[in-house]
């Protein structure tokens, strides 16, 4: 016999109900363990990656990312994030219209934005492509290059609301949607990483 478990075999021999309540206890404590753990893995896989600043370019474009209407967007998140690999980079609420996911498969551009749209807005794609997006040195460049060789923009450049870049919407050959966004500065709180570096 372990005479070091003595006194606990003596008290259940003593009490069976004793020995009961603190099996219970002990299983209730550890079940409430295992439910904040697995609430902290969850939280954890969904918080925003955070990727260091980056050089602006000077010249040209850079594809920055492809956007996707969902009907889901937490149940797209957990396809993308769980079965291919994808980090969350950024969430984010529009106006009250859309809700928003950036997504990276590693480590940072181009993304992936997975967007459900809340309630229609005319013009706007409800379903499908939505468009893919770019970041320029100078927009409004673009926007008079493009239109003189007769190019057709479905949105002209503009700062769609506070805390967004300068933009506007090309339209390809095809039909296809391509958002042409000003490098970002301090001023842009939706853009994914911190301001652009000099």
């Amino acid at each position: 016999m372990n005479h070091n478990n003595l006194p606990v075999a003596v008290m259940c021999w003593q009490s069976q109900l004793v020995c009961l309540i603190i099996v219970t206890f002990g299983v209730a404590v550890t079940a409430v363990a295992h439910e904040e753990d697995d609430a902290a893995k969850q939280a954890a896989a969904m918080a925003p990656t955070h990727y260091p600043p980056f050089a602006k370019e000077q010249e040209g474009l850079r594809f920055f990312h492809v956007s996707l209407i969902v009907k889901d967007l937490d149940r797209s998140v957990e396809f993308y994030r769980d079965q291919l690999g994808f980090r969350v980079v950024r969430f984010q609420e529009m106006g009250g219209f859309q809700r928003v996911a950036f997504m990276s498969s590693g480590d940072g551009e181009p993304l992936i934005e997975l967007k459900q749209m809340l309630k229609d807005i005319t013009g706007m794609p409800t379903e499908g492509f939505s468009h893919i997006g770019v970041f320029v040195e100078d927009v409004d460049a673009v926007y008079e290059k493009t239109t003189k060789a007769g190019v057709t923009w479905a949105r002209k450049p503009r700062m769609p609301g506070p805390g967004a870049p300068y933009m506007g919407y090309i339209v390809d050959p095809d039909g296809y949607e391509i958002e042409v966004m000003q490098n970002p500065t301090g001023d842009c709180t939706t853009c994914h990483r911190r301001p652009h570096v000099d």
